[in-house]
C-alpha cells in the first residue's frame, strides 16, 4: 500500500478523535476507515485489542499479523467495539460473555467474534470477500500429477475424505471448491458448517446451532433422511460425529470433512483415537488432503538471485527466485498465498495396515514407497517453480522441515 494511502488515513483518524467529544458521527467514520483500509491492504482479519494506555489495531495479510497504523486513544474502545457489535446485531450490553455476529460491507462479509479481556473486550474481525473467494479446484495450487489425483479421488460415488491441517490452513476454500465440481443437477449435495463461510446455489447448506440442538452429531443423522449423494461435514470433532460420518459413507455417501492433524498418516490414527473402528474406517476411508498456506513471491518484484549452499544442493541451480520488495506487497516481498497439498491415497496395502497395524511409521514408510508427496516435497516444487521461497517453507513447516 502507498505511503500516501497511510498518510490519508491517519490525517482522517486524527479528524475524527478532533471531532469525538460525545460525536458518535466520529465513531462511525473510524469504523468505515479501518474497515475499508483492511480491504484495501487485503486483510484476512481485522484484530482490536484494548491494552492499558492504547486500542492496537493489528491487520493479519498473507497469514501474518501487522500493525500498520498508529494505535488508537483507549477511550476510543468501548465506543468503536460497541459500533461493531451494532453492526453485527450483537447484543451491546453482553461484555462479560464471548459473542459472534456478521456484517455485510459492500462486497465483503465480515464474521465478527469478541471475548472479554482484562477490563474490556477484544475483538476479531475475519473478512470474507464474496467476489474473490470462488475458486476453482484448478485455482488451488495444485501440482497437475496432485490435480488428477484429487479430481479422481472426488469422483468417486461414495467413502469419505478428509482434508487436515491447523486452523488458517485453506480447508474450507478447497472443500468448497470440490463442492462445487460436484454440484450437478443428477446429484444432491448437502453441508453441515459452523458457519456457512461461502454460499453456493444450489447446495442445501445448515448452519449448525448448538442452542436449539443442531449440532452436528444431530445435523448429520438428519441429513441421512434427506436421500442426497454428497455430504459435508465442517469438521469431524467428536466421537459421535466421526463414527456417525463413517457409518454414512459404508452406505453409500460420498462424505467430506475435516480434521486437525499434522500429516496425511496422521490423520488416520486421529480418527481411531476419535472411537472410529479400524474395520470401518478401512472400508470407507478413500484418501486425506493434508494441507498448509505458504506466502507467495510477489509478481511485482520477483527477481533472480544468486542461490545460496542450501539452495544450490536442493535445487542444484546457481540462481533461484526471491523478492526485494515493493509498494504493490508493503515490503515484504510476497503478495497472496499458495496452498502446499500432501495427498494419501488409501489403497489396498494401507486399507490393510488400517485395520492390522496401529504402527504410523510403517503406514507413513508404505504410502512414500507407493509415490506419497510429502508437505515439504510439494513445498521444493514449488519453490523451483519460482512460487514461493525456501525461507517461507521453514516458516510454514517448521520442525516438519528438514535440510535434504
Amino acid at each position: 500500500m502507498s505511503d500516501d494511502f497511510k498518510e490519508k488515513l491517519h490525517k482522517l483518524i486524527h479528524q475524527a478523535i478532533h471531532n469525538f467529544g460525545g460525536n458518535s458521527q466520529a465513531i462511525v467514520q473510524i469504523v468505515d476507515l479501518l474497515f475499508n483500509f483492511a480491504i484495501k491492504v487485503r486483510a484476512s482479519d481485522l484484530h482490536l485489542e484494548p491494552l492499558e494506555k492504547f486500542l492496537r489495531v493489528r491487520y493479519r495479510i498473507d497469514g501474518h499479523l501487522h500493525e500498520l497504523h498508529e494505535p488508537l486513544p483507549i477511550k476510543f474502545a468501548a465506543a468503536l467495539i460497541s459500533r461493531i457489535k451494532i453492526l453485527a446485531k450483537m447484543d451491546t450490553t453482553a461484555t462479560f460473555s464471548p459473542l459472534d455476529g456478521a456484517i455485510q460491507f459492500g462486497e465483503v462479509e465480515m464474521r465478527v467474534a469478541s471475548i472479554p479481556s482484562f477490563g474490556a473486550e477484544t475483538m476479531t474481525i475475519r473478512l470474507l470477500n464474496t467476489s474473490k473467494n470462488l475458486q476453482n479446484i484448478s485455482d488451488l495450487g495444485f501440482t497437475s500429477a496432485n490435480e488428477k489425483i484429487f479430481r479422481k479421488m472426488i469422483s468417486q460415488t461414495s467413502g469419505m475424505i478428509i482434508l487436515t491441517g491447523p486452523m488458517n490452513s485453506g480447508k474450507s476454500t478447497t472443500l468448497y471448491a470440490a463442492l462445487r465440481e460436484l454440484n450437478q443437477p443428477a446429484r444432491s449435495v448437502m453441508t453441515l458448517e459452523d458457519p456457512i463461510e461461502q454460499h453456493i446455489e444450489g447446495i442445501s447448506q445448515i448452519q449448525v446451532n448448538e442452542k436449539v440442538g443442531l449440532t452436528f452429531a444431530a445435523g448429520l443423522r438428519a441429513m441421512l433422511r434427506m436421500d442426497c449423494n454428497c455430504l459435508m461435514v465442517g469438521e469431524a470433532r467428536d466421537a459421535e460425529t466421526s463414527q456417525i460420518a463413517v457409518r454414512a459413507a459404508l452406505t453409500g455417501h460420498l462424505i467430506f470433512t475435516t480434521l486437525h492433524a499434522g500429516d496425511s498418516c496422521s490423520a488416520v490414527f486421529r480418527m481411531i483415537e476419535m472411537g472410529v473402528e479400524p474395520y470401518l474406517l478401512a472400508s470407507t476411508l478413500k484418501g486425506v488432503v493434508a494441507q498448509r498456506l505458504v506466502r507467495k513471491i510477489c509478481p511485482h518484484c520477483k527477481k533472480n538471485f544468486p542461490a545460496n549452499d542450501l539452495e544450490k544442493k536442493i535445487f542444484g541451480a546457481e540462481e533461484i527466485f526471491k523478492s526485494v520488495g515493493c509498494e504493490k506487497c508493503g515490503g515484504t516481498g510476497y503478495f497472496g498465498r499458495i496452498a502446499l497439498q500432501e495427498i494419501l491415497i488409501v489403497d489396498k496395502k494401507i486399507r490393510e495396515l488400517i485395520l492390522n497395524s496401529r504402527d504410523l511409521d510403517k503406514i507413513q514408510e508404505t504410502a512414500l514407497e507407493n509415490g506419497l508427496k510429502t508437505l515439504l516435497v510439494d513445498g521444493v516444487e514449488k519453490v523451483r517453480a519460482g512460487l514461493t521461497t525456501l525461507e517461507e517453507l521453514q516458516t510454514i513447516l517448521g520442525e516438519n522441515f528438514f535440510v535434504i
